[in-house]
């Protein structure tokens, strides 16, 4: 079992973020406005689109850097490549659904408001990931 290559986990971190940060913001921005609405209204995001991207992307990034960590990390076991991206990619696209999920249940959003918003970003946090990777190796 080979060491983790930090510098590739960063690099991949942000490949993950720039591609994921992007193409959820365009999510929000064009599928899940009632979420992005909801959210607004409570007075708690700034409604500034530059801001929004900056903050998305800086949070994208950090999660990319995770992300891929968990790649390196489990590459040994289930082996290099695009399998192994999507598993990773799948993993983490579920555990922010809980996140947004929390968001519903604690009253924050209408559930419903979720929804589109949600069903977009698995594919997209899968597909970022794939990017993340691809520079990887030990």
């Amino acid at each position: 079992m080979g060491k983790i290559n930090w510098g590739r986990v960063f690099l991949g971190g942000v490949l993950f973020g720039v591609v994921g940060g992007i193409l959820l913001f365009c999510d929000v921005n064009l599928l899940a406005r009632d979420f992005l609405a909801a959210v607004q209204a409570r007075g708690q995001f700034p409604e500034s689109k530059v801001v929004q991207l900056g903050m998305c992307l800086v949070a994208m990034i950090l999660l990319g850097i995770w992300t891929i960590w968990l790649y390196a990390a489990i590459r040994p076991r289930y082996g290099p490549g695009p399998k192994t991206a999507a598993i990773v990619g799948l993993a983490t696209a579920l555990f922010g659904t809980l996140a947004d999920v929390c968001w519903g249940l604690m009253g924050f959003v209408p559930p419903a408001s979720l929804v589109a918003g949600v069903v977009v970003a698995v594919p997209i946090v899968i597909v970022a990931t794939l990017v993340g990777a691809w520079p990887y190796k030990e």
